[in-house]
């Protein structure tokens, strides 16, 4: 059985991962580079496609200045926005 997504949590990784390489003007090709990562893959998390691997945000984070748990507060943050700020 496959594990449900979390609600809004791809579509508040890709803004906010987004943001973050727009602020930093970076291109996805540079940003997949720096985070050791296939282009498509970051595309796809952009897009919110797909959802991202620990390693992934890890590496991610890394990348665009933050910790990990920075990085998901922006996210958490991001999800309470979406849904309205319940």
């Amino acid at each position: 059985m496959e594990m449900e997504d979390y609600p809004l949590l791809k579509r508040a990784f890709a803004n906010v991962l987004k943001a973050k390489r727009e602020e930093l003007s970076l291109s996805k090709l540079k940003l997949a580079q720096m985070a050791k990562l296939e282009r498509v893959y970051l595309i796809q998390l952009e897009k919110g496609d797909k959802r991202p691997t620990v390693n992934a945000l890890f590496y991610l984070s890394e990348a665009v200045g933050l910790k990990p748990s920075e990085m998901l507060a922006l996210v958490e943050e991001e999800i309470e926005r979406l849904n309205g700020g319940e």
